[in-house]
């Protein structure tokens, strides 16, 4: 099966969003949202563009344009294939996501810190486990990103250092 046709494209291009398998997409999204009588996934999906939010921020203060932004049935991914980034650029890249996380989950806390309420608990958990699972060292996550900056930044500097 080669292409799907106009009735059912593989990838529609919206500005700088790109939606692959959107049929598909936005089946699994509805039915989702359709159980999720807690509210917990839409804050999750909150968390998770807030958390794509600060990649963007860094992003567009190191280039000054808006990255392409794919959307998935797995979440939100920003292409910078093709980018020619050094290690550090692509360590800070990185790590703005699971920091715009941290930041809200610290604001968040310090804000509700005298009346902790069973939806503020809920976004700071949903802010708390976006940025810890974005950590974890497993391509393609933010984690394995930063960490394979530090080892090229490291690998770079070992190579240049005199003998």
């Amino acid at each position: 099966m080669r292409g799907r046709g106009p009735a059912f494209p593989r990838r529609v291009r919206a500005g700088k969003f790109v939606f692959r398998d959107p049929l598909c997409t936005c089946a699994l999204l509805y039915i989702l949202l359709y159980f999720d009588g807690s509210g917990f996934l839409r804050l999750g999906l909150l968390a998770a563009a807030l958390h794509e939010c600060g990649h963007i921020a860094v992003f567009w203060l190191l280039f000054r344009r808006l990255p392409v932004v794919e959307v998935t049935m797995t979440g939100f991914c920003m292409r910078t294939a093709g980018l020619r980034l050094s290690p550090g650029r692509r360590f800070w890249l990185a790590a703005a996501g699971p920091g715009m996380n941290a930041l809200l989950a610290a604001v968040w806390c310090a804000r509700v810190s005298a009346r902790l309420t069973v939806g503020d608990a809920a976004f700071l958990a949903a802010n708390v486990l976006t940025g810890v699972f974005n950590l974890l060292p497993v391509p393609p996550l933010d984690g394995a990103q930063m960490l394979g900056a530090g080892w090229e930044a490291l690998t770079k500097k070992l190579q240049s250092a005199p003998k």
